[in-house]
């Protein structure tokens, strides 16, 4: 328990920071996890490679280096398309090419980096999660308490640690007008975390869907549940969907033999469903020409 304004700040940015950390590097984990690397060159990292495409929205393949690197814009023609660009290294290393000398692999058609979207979403759940801190705090409390003296407030801030972490409690009073330096008014907070917890189960299954994982809320009814699910795998395939396909039409147009390939069970049973149903198409046709 902080006993001054200025330390509870230090304690609620810190605790801000750890669940920001925890919930972009879950997404991120659950980005690199969605898809397999086919014809990785031994030099390219698969992490590297997912990294840069989640942060940058794009890679750039150097034809005269072989190094797959960030890029920039250098430069925009009438149609305010790029006429150049600048690929930039960790290291510092920085290259300018012309069009004609890069290839760009992208990980949606506008080059727009993933993770914009995943950082909106990270910067809910903190927000619920801060709430449900706040409110489970205030539920637990109950009462704000006055003091006229710092001794006191420090007494009273070792009185309610001890409380809320469920130790047993005993307080020495040798004040018979101790009464007189207190005032206790209560806090008439009520308990949402409910509430709370659905709605960041929502802003959940938002951010699983982005990175192309299906989720389902099983607490509503059956009808309601299957449209959502049908809704959130929809959406969770046409996510994973846009950056394999995008990727993969660059790469082979630009003549690069990597390729991405999805690795949720959503993609395998798209692809099982694709091929039954060009099985049916062509014993169809067999059919026909019999």
């Amino acid at each position: 328990m902080a006993t001054n304004t200025k330390q509870a700040r230090r304690q609620a940015e810190r605790r801000r920071q750890d669940i920001a950390e925890v919930y972009e590097n879950e997404f991120r984990s659950l980005f690199h996890n969605s898809v397999t690397v086919e014809n990785l060159p031994e030099d390219l990292p698969k992490r590297y490679l997912l990294r840069t495409l989640l942060n940058k929205g794009g890679i750039a393949y150097d034809k005269e280096t072989g190094l797959y690197l960030p890029f920039v814009y250098s430069g925009i023609d009438a149609y305010g398309e790029p006429t150049a660009y600048n690929l930039i290294g960790a290291n510092g290393l920085t290259l300018w090419r012309a069009t004609d000398e890069v290839v760009i692999l992208r990980a949606n058609d506008l080059a727009y980096p993933p993770i914009k979207y995943i950082e909106q979403i990270v910067d809910k759940l903190v927000e619920f999660d801060m709430t449900i801190f706040q409110n489970l705090d205030a539920v637990k409390t109950m009462t704000i308490m006055e003091v006229k003296d710092r001794d006191t407030l420090l007494t009273l801030g070792n009185v309610a640690e001890t409380r809320q972490i469920g130790a047993t409690l005993a307080v020495v009073n040798s004040s018979a007008n101790l009464g007189e330096t207190l005032n206790a008014s209560s806090t008439g907070a009520q308990y949402l975390v409910d509430k709370l917890m659905q709605g960041r189960l929502e802003v959940f299954n938002e951010g699983y869907a982005h990175v192309g994982t299906a989720t389902s809320n099983t607490d509503k009814a059956e009808r309601v549940q299957s449209i959502e699910v049908t809704a959130s795998q929809g959406r969770a395939l046409d996510m994973i969907n846009t950056l394999i396909d995008t990727f993969n039409h660059d790469a082979e147009v630009g003549g690069i033999s990597i390729r991405l390939k999805g690795n949720t069970s959503l993609v395998e049973d798209r692809d099982l469903e694709v091929e039954e149903q060009e099985n049916q198409d062509k014993g169809v046709e067999n059919n026909v020409e019999l």
